[in-house]
């Protein structure tokens, strides 16, 4: 009986340790991780751009990449001019509440999200504004192939034609 009772409390220690979970294999399904290199180095970009220097994007981007800003699309140059122009028009450029993660999926695609309240005052009008952004930078072969940022532009594109106006 004693021996039964070991071989009974073994059986249970060993059946309570049996993961039962269902592993998701279908090709939308992966892994997400916020401590990974490619989340730490779209932090490290994001930074660069609330600095007002975005150029370090050129060592992470493949150079033949496309790279949106809602529907409007740029080249590398294009997207790092443009970025950079932003702390010509703003200061106090900040990323509130920002959240960067990368999901490793199982059809291959790695893709990081980058989620924040953009916030900033404007050097022309002395407006501020605060807008929810939503970015994807897309991964191929160790480069960031694809960047797509979807934000209310509404502001930007107010404060880039008081530029305008003012440098003609």
């Amino acid at each position: 009986m004693k021996n039964y009772l070991k071989y009974l409390l073994i059986a249970l220690i060993i059946s309570s340790c049996q993961d039962y979970s269902k592993k998701d294999i279908s090709p939308l399904s992966g892994i997400i991780n916020e401590n990974d290199n490619k989340s730490k180095i779209v932090e490290k970009l994001a930074d660069s751009y609330l600095q007002g220097n975005f150029n370090i994007a050129k060592d992470y981007f493949d150079p033949n990449g496309k790279h949106y800003f809602n529907n409007l699309e740029y080249d590398v140059n294009g997207i790092i001019e443009g970025y950079n122009f932003h702390s010509i028009l703003f200061t106090d450029i900040k990323h509130n509440n920002r959240d960067i993660y990368t999901s490793y999926f199982n059809n291959g695609k790695i893709v990081t999200y980058h989620d924040f309240l953009w916030t900033a005052n404007s050097k022309l009008s002395g407006k501020s504004y605060s807008y929810p952004c939503h970015c994807r930078w897309e991964w191929e072969n160790e480069k960031i192939s694809t960047t797509i940022c979807y934000v209310d532009p509404t502001g930007i594109f107010y404060e880039v034609n008081l530029y305008q106006e003012k440098n003609q």
